[in-house]
């Protein structure tokens, strides 16, 4: 489980990135098919889920037992490409004139949203229940490797604080586990072999 404390982090790593952005390379390559703004907008939606996921009732039950999970048995399979794309490009057009402040209006609403949470709080997705605590280590995740790309994108070092390493880490290793990489991972991990060029776990 992911403490709000990592979240936060994330989050602010993420604020202070976008805050980096210089003026004109907001139309400089992002990701993939994204420019930077639509890299920005995609990563944004970890925040923008949070809000709206929390904004709906909490099922009864639980049917994604951890974040590992999530990846493995729902977002890998049932995610589509070309709507992850258009919903970044959509949020990162969003963002007007000044991307760094709905990028913290946004960080601050998921927070508060997600401090106003019960203990043990379920987050319904597609009808399915998560404990809050996996849904923000994906979004952790998310947060953290995106931040990673838009540094890399605008040409700027990439520091991650260790906890954030650890908690990211951690889940790309459930996620390899649960899809048919785990011992890849650890081959290279260990030293014992390469892994291929085009090696992910998402």
């Amino acid at each position: 489980m992911v403490s709000i404390d990592r979240f936060r982090a994330a989050s602010d790593l993420f604020v202070d990135a976008v805050e980096g952005v210089p003026d004109d390379a907001w139309e400089r390559p992002g990701l993939g098919t994204w420019d930077v703004r639509g890299l920005v907008g995609h990563t944004a939606r970890a925040l923008i889920t949070v809000i709206d996921y929390l904004d709906l009732d909490a099922p009864s039950s639980v049917s994604i037992e951890t974040a590992g999970d999530y990846y493995g048995s729902l977002y890998l399979v049932y995610t589509n490409p070309e709507a992850i794309h258009r919903r970044g490009v959509d949020v990162g057009r969003s963002l007007g004139d000044d991307p760094a402040a709905a990028i913290r209006a946004l960080r601050d609403r998921a927070i508060a949203v997600v401090e106003a949470q019960p203990e043990g709080r379920i987050v319904s997705i597609g009808g399915m229940g998560i404990l809050l605590e996996e849904y923000l280590q994906t979004r952790v995740f998310e947060l953290v490797v995106h931040t990673m790309d838009l540094r890399r994108a605008i040409g700027e070092p990439v520091d991650i604080p260790s906890g954030l390493v650890e908690t990211t880490a951690t889940l790309a290793a459930a996620i390899a586990a649960r899809t048919g990489k785990g011992e890849q991972l650890l081959l290279a991990l260990t030293g014992r072999a390469p892994l291929p060029p085009d090696f992910s776990v998402v």
